[in-house]
């Protein structure tokens, strides 16, 4: 909000502003963010990690920011518009505010469990549901612990007449699959028919409409 306060004052008053230092240091600027840029795409997760994405939606706003100055400093200099210099502030304000809304966003998405942007959860529900053996899911919850891992838990209902060994091959084969799904930590209560916390939200596998909370 400074950086506003101040292109205004520049607007109101326009400064002497050295154009030829401003373009000089405004293009080493551009150069060293393109070389960071590209350090960061080329040995960093730049999609999944939260971190890293926001250094990197930084590096490109300061990127924007330097060309937006090599622009003003050439008006500055062939044209003589002083107004190009608070110009060029307010769009880098823009820019970083931008970025900022969005890292801010990712990370409280993050922090109120909500389901992670990279999980179908009707493929992860089919998923558990084709499984032989599984009768029905309800209580599923899928969320974020970090940016680059997501977790389930659920409750499944199975046969009660099913061995150990059999149940422990049942939620092996699910991580499995489950795994593909994005899915990386798994927490399945298996329980039997007679058990059931709430028959109305009981996700039936044959043909009938599957009711399940999720974020």
């Amino acid at each position: 909000m400074f950086i506003f306060y101040e292109a205004v004052q520049r607007f109101q008053n326009p400064p002497e502003v050295a154009s030829t230092g401003m373009l000089i240091v405004a293009f080493i600027g551009l150069l060293v963010n393109i070389l960071i840029a590209w350090i960061m795409m080329r040995g960093g997760d730049v999609e999944e990690n939260l971190n890293i994405r926001g250094a990197y939606m930084h590096v490109i706003s300061d990127m924007l920011g330097s060309i937006g100055a090599i622009i003003a400093a050439l008006l500055m200099i062939f044209f003589g518009w002083g107004w190009a210099d608070p110009l060029a502030s307010v769009i880098v304000a823009a820019l970083v505010l931008r970025s900022g809304y969005y890292v801010t966003k990712s990370g409280l998405h993050v922090l109120m469990e909500g389901t992670p942007q990279n999980v179908n959860m009707e493929d992860v529900i089919q998923t558990i549901k084709k499984t032989k053996g599984i009768q029905g899911i309800h209580d599923l919850h899928v969320w974020s612990i970090t940016s680059r891992l997501n977790a389930l838990s659920c409750h499944a209902v199975v046969d009660g007449k099913m061995s150990i060994a059999e149940t422990e091959r049942l939620l092996q084969q699910i991580e499995h699959d489950l795994v593909q799904k994005n899915i990386q930590h798994i927490t399945i209560q298996l329980e039997t028919p007679a058990h059931l916390h709430d028959d109305s939200i009981l996700c039936k596998v044959k043909g009938e409409s599957a009711e399940h909370h999720h974020n």
